[in-house]
């Protein structure tokens, strides 16, 4: 170990100043936020030509003005929510030390991932109920109602789920820089 151990204590150090840190932190070149911005650039392109087309190819003029709203509403939440997922990864928060900075960004964390599992059931109940409005029910359609809100109950376990296992990592690293 001690060979390992002096191999390492010599191993010269790259020297940045604060402007070089601060550069490659202004630059964002993390592939990551690279491709969450693809992703939201494509749901933005693809949400805004759904809005614009949605009144005459899904019959909007037929349907309720709040249904409407409902409609326009549910689609401009998840854009927003997206956008804020965005901001979040690309601001992480900043402390005095590590640890510190990690506890902010837990708190974070915890709260858009509340936000992000209810508007992704919320956004989706406003989309379906556009589209629901003018359905003659039946036994077939209520089947297929009864899979769709089950495969949104579904998405919102995953949901849950995924957003636990993100904050248990991270409290976990809190943990073992604590000690």
């Amino acid at each position: 170990m001690d060979p390992l151990k002096s191999a390492w204590d010599n191993t010269p150090t790259p020297s940045r100043n604060i402007a070089e840190l601060q550069a490659i932190v202004d630059r964002q070149t993390s592939p990551v936020l690279k491709g969450m911005r693809q992703q939201l650039l494509i749901e933005i392109l693809g949400y805004t030509l759904f809005l614009l087309v949605y009144y005459d190819f899904f019959d909007g003029d037929k349907k309720p003005f709040y249904m409407n709203a409902v409609l326009v509403i549910s689609i401009l939440f998840m854009l927003v929510h997206n956008v804020a997922g965005y901001t979040l990864a690309k601001k992480p928060a900043a402390g005095n030390n590590l640890l510190e900075s990690l506890r902010k960004q837990l708190q974070k964390i915890k709260k858009y991932a509340a936000v992000s599992v209810a508007s992704r059931v919320l956004a989706f109940a406003g989309i379906f109920s556009f589209f629901a409005v003018n359905i003659h029910w039946n036994s077939h359609k209520y089947f297929v109602l009864a899979v769709i809100v089950a495969f949104i109950f579904l998405q919102q376990v995953l949901l849950r789920k995924i957003w636990a296992r993100r904050v248990k990592r991270i409290s976990s690293a809190m943990k073992e820089l604590e000690v």
